[in-house]
């Protein structure tokens, strides 16, 4: 689950040679409700057909983490040094 665009968040997966890793990818494209709001998580866990509860997050922003933690995911924030 991303704050991307779709195109420009597959574009850097597939870059990097880790899009073939992934079986779905949520993007800012997919909700009507972008993070902070849980929604892209739960489409993601939907997606995979997985209960939020037993997911987990890495996230390395405020906003994110607060979508996944509403979402009812277990977070992990790995903060962005940048």
């Amino acid at each position: 689950a991303t704050s991307s665009r779709g195109g420009p968040a597959r574009e850097k997966l597939e870059g990097a040679g880790l899009l073939r890793h992934f079986r779905t990818v949520v993007t800012f494209d997919d909700v009507a409700a972008p993070k902070p709001a849980p929604d892209p998580y739960l489409l993601a866990a939907e997606r995979l057909g997985v209960d939020p509860r037993r997911c987990l997050a890495f996230e390395d922003s405020e906003t994110g983490t607060r979508s996944a933690h509403a979402a009812g995911l277990t977070v992990v924030q790995i903060p962005d040094l940048h």
